[in-house]
């Protein structure tokens, strides 16, 4: 089974991909830099507590896709937490991105069903106190 479809199968409505820009309007923004350009995603694979987004940012004098990883403290959360800027070569499909977060997956430790980290409450990170 495809890893689309067995995440589909794994998460049901809690997987989605969407497409936000065209390869046409990514072009025109890159040949055309808007003035008051601020960065902006141009898709977003979410699959359970993990969201892959492919984002247009402004480097320099030229405008460049890289990847945003966010993730959930609690799955029931609708708060997304920034976890990673990503390096690799960014393509927009579907498939490419699946391959990308289950490796951050597999490397991070992350799980797409539960969360792995300690519910954030405003900016301090409450953590029960060890037994003494």
């Amino acid at each position: 089974m495809s890893c689309k479809r067995e995440l589909q199968r794994q998460l049901g409505s809690r997987y989605s991909y969407e497409r936000l820009l065209s390869d046409r309007e990514i072009y025109r923004m890159k040949n055309h830099i808007p003035a008051d350009f601020s960065e902006t995603a141009a898709t977003v694979l979410t699959a359970g507590c993990l969201r892959l987004n492919a984002v247009l940012y402004r480097s320099c004098k030229e405008l460049l896709l890289g990847y945003d990883v966010f993730v959930k403290d609690d799955p029931d959360s609708p708060e997304w937490i920034f976890y990673d800027s990503l390096s690799d070569p960014v393509s927009l499909k579907e498939a490419d991105m699946i391959r990308v977060l289950d490796r951050m997956v597999s490397e991070h430790g992350l799980s797409y069903t539960e969360s792995c980290f300690d519910r954030l409450d405003g900016k301090a990170v409450r953590k029960e106190k060890p037994p003494l």
